[in-house]
């Protein structure tokens, strides 16, 4: 994953990891998903999953894991109105973001070929965007799992609390949470003119 943060900073910036520029693919489209997309949002999350997620779980909570990450599941969701983003390149999904009450990402997944290019923080910055738009909200949560918890410290997540299992599944996550700056005032002299 490719966003880093200035230190101390809350702020979600762009293009820099561990002080070297990752260059942002040519051609890369964040857009909403749709329900056609939840087979190639559940391809790409399962596989990330068995890939980084699954090897510090235990057998009952990858299983659970994974029982959620169907085509179906993720169709599911999206008819309820979560908010997904992807991003594509040459019309291939190589990314996924989603939240629940504008708030809450539940998934944010990017193809370890497209990895550190910039495409995590793109998506995060669009959900974060998105739900800023949508309800006002400046204060974004998820769980994460260990082999995340480092790309989201630079993304500018903060730990909140010690790694639990909950859940059925019992899933070992890390809360953690950011809060993003207000929205930047409109600068001087921008806007209508009050008439005299």
């Amino acid at each position: 994953m490719a966003v880093t943060q200035a230190h101390g900073s809350r702020q979600l910036s762009g293009g820099h990891v561990d002080g070297v520029m990752a260059p942002m693919p040519p051609g890369l489209r964040i857009r909403l998903a749709t329900e056609a997309d939840a087979h190639a949002i559940g391809v790409l999350v399962r596989r990330a999953t068995r890939q980084d997620v699954m090897p510090d779980q235990s057998a009952q909570a990858g299983a659970h894991l994974l029982r959620g990450m169907t085509a179906r599941a993720e169709r599911q969701r999206i008819r309820e109105g979560k908010r997904y983003f992807v991003a594509e390149l040459g019309g291939r999904i190589v990314g996924v973001v989603a939240t629940r009450d504008d708030s809450h990402v539940f998934r944010l997944f990017v193809s370890r070929r497209w990895r550190r290019h910039g495409i995590a923080g793109a998506l995060l910055r669009r959900i974060v965007a998105d739900g800023r738009r949508r309800s006002g909200t400046r204060t974004f949560t998820l769980n994460a799992s260990k082999f995340a918890i480092e790309a989201y410290l630079r993304l500018g997540f903060r730990i909140t609390g010690r790694a639990v299992a909950k859940g059925l599944g019992r899933v070992v996550a890390t809360p953690m949470r950011i809060r993003v700056p207000a929205r930047p005032a409109a600068p001087r002299g921008s806007g209508r003119r009050r008439a005299p």
